[in-house]
């Protein structure tokens, strides 16, 4: 980016902090749950990927993504700045060729694998089977809903689109009805297996989309251990792009 003249500079990267597959997992924290509800069940993106987000201005998004072929005079690489980088990193991944090597690196494919799992996972009888579990527990504590996803959606405490809209008065959240429900859910969960059904059903799953996808999959292994090498040489100085 400074090469074609523009002082460019990313937010500075975060540890990531959020719990591993917490969300597939559907595990509540009992002991959060007994003091704020469900609030914070949600967590910011930044806690997943240490990277706040971040604006970036048209000019600058022309420049990054290779939607220009010059600027102010300088050649933007084909692919633009994060090609190039991407490019510079992937750099004597083993057993890649130059197809994948040469292109953009894709942050987002690993996910999609993840997404192809839990579609799977989904379908599977005994997840629906532990909703059922689980309701008859909440019940038999004097709640009455028929998923996890509902407590955690009542309206009395769950945002919605509206709670954003000019004049409106937020919810109240850590209200002893919002306590009382989350300690029992949490406890019903713990009680019944729930997320233990939960994660025997994910790795099956998991492990088929592996399966299906091994070759694949070597590729992306090959290429982040390449980038995490690259990406070291070039913080230390001993990798660094041409021009």
């Amino acid at each position: 980016m400074r090469h074609v003249g523009i002082d460019f500079r990313l937010p500075a990267v975060e540890p990531v902090t959020d719990l591993r597959n917490v969300d597939l997992l559907r595990w509540l924290d009992p002991r959060h749950s007994a003091e704020s509800g469900y609030l914070g069940e949600r967590r910011n993106p930044d806690e997943m990927t240490g990277i706040p987000s971040y604006s970036v201005t048209d000019e600058e998004f022309y420049v990054l993504e290779g939607k220009v072929r010059r600027f102010h005079g300088r050649t933007v690489p084909p692919g633009g700045c994060m090609a190039k980088a991407d490019a510079l990193l992937n750099r004597g991944a083993r057993g890649v060729g130059p197809a994948d090597a040469g292109k953009r690196f894709d942050d987002d494919e690993v996910p999609r694998y993840v997404d192809s799992a839990t579609d799977l996972a989904l379908e599977d009888p005994r997840i629906a089977a532990a909703e059922r579990e689980w309701s008859d527990c909440m019940r038999s504590e004097g709640f009455d809903y028929r998923s996890t996803d509902q407590a955690l959606g009542d309206p009395r405490w769950a945002s919605t689109v509206n709670d954003d809209s000019i004049g409106h008065t937020p919810k109240p959240r850590g209200t002893r009805a919002e306590i009382d429900t989350a300690v029992a859910d949490a406890r019903c969960r713990a009680e019944t297996g729930y997320s233990d059904v939960r994660r025997t059903v994910f790795v099956e799953a998991e492990r088929r989309v592996i399966d299906r996808n091994r070759a694949r999959l070597g590729v992306v292994e090959a290429l982040n251990q390449a980038r995490l090498a690259n990406s070291a040489k070039v913080l230390d100085g001993t990798l660094t792009l041409s021009w």
